[in-house]
């Protein structure tokens, strides 16, 4: 992360350049030395309301890349990785307990802990970026790519999602991704071969859920990333996602010679795996030479940590899918299928509820990684 200030700035307006429409009446953060070096700095009011001229100052390609960055390792081992035991072995219960005290400490200083990327969304690089390029997201036409996905934590997680998550998605034509631990507990190899029938996607969710991966030493990180390799061949598994989503670059430089995409970054972290992180983008992009596909919206736990019921979490939900639209984003949604998160009555009909948003809305078609790091980033290597 960088030292450098980040200056808060709300969009009054755009001086007629359509491609930044979507932007007015939004706070972004941007570096103070591109506000200066562009002189933009002398558009800004008393109350922080940017005006961007009719001849938009010329901003270097790199510095959206640089936004993106700003904040989107975790490179601090949190309290979860250094125990002398895996976490796991705590029961869940007294883990939701401890995060939900600490989410709901955490909330009365929200406007601090989200100061970039500010949650519970933020897109103050996708803004840099067509402010940079003179031009739109390649998905600002629409309609909007939406990206199903679970991480499977436990066996309860994987049977759950055969019970009911996948017909209710089936129900409106999607089709989701599935991480699932390759070592932690015993796969029911049956559940997966029929996920993958029923024409849903396999990634792969760590090692053993124990938050330790990142930090570990080239060789080790190498061997745990090796031990699924019967899984990725047995289901052609194109995707990775980490744990807890901690990430660091020498994980995601790994990666790539195992996996097409990464998607353990975040566009807006919030307060969970670490406070401040995530890319500020709701788009895919390059990262140490593997494709990222950000998990843009607030997923399950951090915002029943925070206190969210489960009407507010849907009502977050389509507030968050309608901006990223407007945005040329494309959406992409975490779940956890535990009873514990997800699998349950009331969260339940708030993930159908938002799955009924999605798919009676014009806005957005359902996606899928493939079709959108394709249309995105012209990735290639599928199989």
């Amino acid at each position: 992360m960088s030292n450098e200030p980040l200056i808060p700035v709300k969009i009054k307006s755009v001086s007629g350049a359509s491609h930044l429409a979507w932007a007015q009446g939004i706070q972004f953060c941007l570096p103070q030395s591109i506000l200066e070096k562009s002189r933009l700095n002398q558009h800004i009011d008393k109350d922080g309301n940017l005006v961007i001229p009719s001849e938009i100052p010329y901003i270097s390609a790199q510095t959206p890349e640089a936004l993106r960055l700003w904040a989107a390792f975790t490179d601090k081992r949190p309290l979860s990785s250094r125990l002398p035991i895996s976490y796991q072995n705590v029961p869940p219960g007294l883990r939701n307990l401890v995060a939900s005290v600490i989410g709901r400490w955490s909330s009365r200083f929200t406007a601090r802990l989200g100061e970039f990327p500010r949650w519970p969304l933020d897109l103050s690089a996708d803004f840099l970026a067509d402010l940079a390029s003179g031009t739109s997201s390649v998905f600002a036409k629409g309609p909007t790519p939406a990206l199903l996905t679970h991480d499977l934590d436990s066996a309860e997680g994987l049977e759950n999602l055969a019970k009911w998550f996948l017909d209710m998605e089936e129900s409106v034509g999607a089709r989701s991704t599935n991480f699932v631990v390759p070592c932690a507990w015993p796969i029911d190899y049956s559940l997966l071969d029929q996920i993958k029938d029923r024409g849903h996607e396999i990634g792969i969710h760590g090692y053993d859920h124990s938050n330790r991966t990142p930090f570990l030493d080239p060789l080790k990180r190498r061997n745990r990333l090796q031990s699924a390799r019967g899984l990725i061949e047995q289901y052609e598994i194109v995707g990775y996602r980490s744990p807890s989503l901690l990430r660091t670059r020498d994980l995601l430089r790994d990666l790539a010679g195992f996996y097409c995409y990464d998607s353990s970054i975040p566009t807006s972290g919030g307060v969970f795996p670490v406070p401040n992180n995530g890319c500020a983008s709701a788009r895919p992009f390059w990262v140490e030479e593997i494709a990222e596909l950000p998990l843009t919206m607030p997923r399950d736990g951090s915002l029943l940590f925070l206190g969210d019921s489960s009407h507010e979490v849907l009502e977050i939900w389509i507030n968050c899918a309608k901006s990223i639209s407007q945005s040329g984003g494309i959406v992409v949604l975490l779940t956890h299928c535990e009873a514990r998160f997800s699998g349950n009555a009331s969260m339940l009909s708030a993930y159908r509820g938002f799955l009924e948003f999605v798919a009676s809305s014009e806005q957005f078609i359902w996606g899928n990684p493939r079709e959108i790091l394709t249309q995105a980033l012209d990735i290639r290597g599928w199989e």
